[in-house]
């Protein structure tokens, strides 16, 4: 045994011959001083430890402590005798401090006084046949306990040699009156004589396994249906060992079965006695059908008949509600321009003669200073009636006030003159037909308009306005059209923000939330503009969304609007400019206008060449309030 070892080792170091490093088992030499003398690169990988650590250490120190003395025994025996070589097995501890199983195969060389080892890992067999031996147990268990299924062996002749529970519940036997008895037992009398028990095991002992379901019975003489399978075992050499039996009570599945049949059964005669009635019933109404058919025909002819007269009544309620809009929006114009134009013309006149003669008054002034300045220079003691009159009058007050109230006259005539002239450019009575416009010069002038709506009032936070103007060129467009547009909107707009302010919703009393509107420009392409004008108010429901441009719909109370704002602007901004107008609002949310209008004329695309000119009810109501407003506001400055 190991003969290709020399006789004398050399120290620690591996054999050179490569047999000995190529062998998958642990090979070693040990010695008389209780060391190994030579090792085998397999101990390092089975064990953990370096060569060093091996050579350093007696071996029997890595034998677990209970295994220590049967190894020595067996080593002192091998000692004595110096015969063949013999087998032991025990435990040697890893690096990791784990225990692995060994089994050695030991040779004793007298003459060198060593001895060599085979040694083989059997840790993972040994851990095979324990998981093995545990799997066996837990199935042992399981089919001994198992109550719902039968479950015994039977022998190659047929006779029971295992019994469990669920074999003991199901069939009545106790497993010492069964065991040894043949399973025909189970069988009724006709089928034990058909010899239908000996068929099964051919079948199952041919194929491996057979399975059917029919009567079995228990050992006090009651029947019941089971579902039984048998299983053919054999040995490793293809020997018959016998056959497993399992067997499961299923005589209330069959019952189930047999009623759910028989009310299939019963159904299926129903239903056949059904179809004929049905069959009797359906010739009859295939005869009244026919007959309906005709007469639906005659409807149908006189349905489309109305229908054609209802489309026909629509079409001329809506050219009726257009022509309608148009002349009262026509009549409210009139009304409106001739308004502004007189009020216009009214305060023009005496504005300008005020605005003209305050100059002079001022230079007046200056001059009678002058004077009066000369007259204390010439006389420096005025008299006791005059200097009593000067302290009288506070002439000092006046000669230091005069000037400020002049001053303030002027600033106040001068915005009578810009609220007129803005009126003149809203209406642009001037202007009806196109013309190349400023398009923020229009929205400065509505805002002018609105002024007294936006500023603040008795108990109500004011509405701040945003500007964000973009570079636009000039529009060719019907200016005076835009801007009722821009007021249909505007107001709208403080419609809003005044309800949220109301509501609580804006404003300081119970939000932070400013009321505001923002007015922004700009150019989409070089085709298009974009006005945008947006506001934080309560916003617009989507059920009111859908009929924002109809005619005559709103949602104000009575008197306070008319409900063609939104529509004619619609129809000013698509038929007369070939432009775009949309509205973006969600409840809560604010609402945004976007006005979109093309840039070059021959871009513009129009339906209609006569449409009338805006505002509604609300837009005069409005301008009304805003010019007299604005002239109280004058006065009292």
């Amino acid at each position: 045994m190991l003969n290709f070892l020399p006789p004398t080792p050399s120290t620690g170091s591996q054999a050179s011959d490569p047999f000995f490093a190529l062998s998958l088992d642990m090979l070693c030499v040990l010695g008389e001083d209780g060391h190994f003398k030579q090792l085998n690169p397999r101990w390092e990988e089975i064990l953990g430890f370096t060569h060093q650590e091996l050579l350093a250490q007696p071996w029997l120190e890595l034998i677990h402590p209970q295994d220590q003395q049967l190894t020595l025994a067996k080593l002192e025996s091998l000692t004595r005798n110096q015969t063949a070589p013999i087998r032991l097995k025990n435990r040697c501890r890893c690096a990791n401090g784990y225990y692995k199983s060994l089994l050695w195969n030991v040779s004793i060389h007298p003459e060198n006084k060593l001895i060599y080892a085979v040694v083989r890992d059997q840790t993972e067999c040994k851990q095979s046949k324990e998981a093995l031996r545990e799997s066996e147990e837990r199935f042992r268990c399981l089919v001994e306990n198992v109550k719902d299924y039968a479950i015994y062996m039977l022998d190659p002749e047929g006779r029971v040699i295992s019994w469990n529970q669920g074999a003991e519940r199901i069939n009545g036997y106790q497993e010492e009156e069964i065991l040894g008895e043949p399973a025909s037992r189970f069988y009724l009398p006709e089928d034990v004589k058909a010899g239908k028990l000996e068929q099964a095991l051919k079948i199952a002992a041919e194929n491996g396994r057979f399975e059917d379901e029919s009567y079995r019975v228990r050992k006090d003489g009651s029947i019941f249906w089971a579902n039984a399978v048998i299983t053919a075992l054999y040995d490793k050499k293809g020997q018959l060992r016998g056959f497993t039996k399992v067997v499961r009570d299923i005589t209330e599945r069959k019952l189930a079965q047999e009623a759910l049949q028989n009310a299939h059964d019963d159904l299926e005669k129903r239903v056949a006695e059904r179809t004929a009635e049905l069959l009797q019933v359906n010739q009859r109404l295939r005869r009244e059908i026919k007959e309906r058919k005709q007469v639906e025909h005659q409807r149908r002819r006189s349905q489309a008949q109305l229908e054609q007269q209802t489309q026909q009544l629509q079409d001329a309620l809506q050219k009726l509600k257009h022509t309608q809009a148009q002349l009262v929006h026509s009549e409210k114009m009139s009304s409106l321009g001739q308004l502004v134009a007189g009020v216009a013309h009214e305060i023009n006149n005496p504005v300008n003669f005020i605005y003209g003669n305050l100059n002079y008054a001022e230079q007046y002034f200056q001059d009678i200073l002058e004077l009066v300045e000369l007259y204390q220079e010439s006389f420096p003691k005025p008299s006791a009636k005059v200097q009593e009159h000067i302290e009288i009058i506070d002439f000092n007050f006046i000669t230091t006030d005069l000037p400020k109230l002049l001053h303030s006259m002027k600033v106040g005539a001068d915005r009578i003159y810009q609220i007129v002239r803005s009126l003149r450019n809203f209406s642009h009575l001037d202007r009806a037909e196109k013309s190349v416009v400023d398009i923020h010069e229009g929205i400065d002038n509505t805002l002018l308009i609105l002024q007294s709506r936006i500023k603040v009032k008795a108990g109500r936070t004011s509405i701040t306005v945003v500007k964000n103007y973009g570079d636009l060129p000039l529009i060719d467009c019907y200016a005076g059209q835009l801007n009722q547009v821009f007021m249909n909107i505007l107001c709208n707009a403080i419609d809003a923000l005044e309800e949220g302010l109301d509501k609580g919703l804006l404003g300081d009393r119970t939000s932070s939330k400013s009321p505001t509107i923002q007015v922004s420009t700009q150019v989409i392409n070089e085709n298009w503009i974009a006005i945008r004008i947006a506001d934080n108010g309560v916003g617009i429901p989507d059920c009111v969304k859908q009929r924002l441009f109809d005619p005559f719909f709103t949602t104000k109370p009575v008197g306070k609007g008319t409900g063609l704002g939104l529509s004619i602007s619609y129809q000013i901004v698509v038929e007369k400019h070939g432009g775009h107008l949309k509205c973006l609002s969600s409840p809560g949310q604010g609402t945004e206008f976007i006005i979109e209008i093309p840039i070059e004329p021959n871009l513009q695309q129009y339906c209609c060449s006569n449409l009338y000119q805006n505002p509604v009810d609300s837009q005069i109501r409005a301008s009304q309030s805003s010019i007299s407003d604005s002239l109280n506001s004058m006065a009292l400055k």
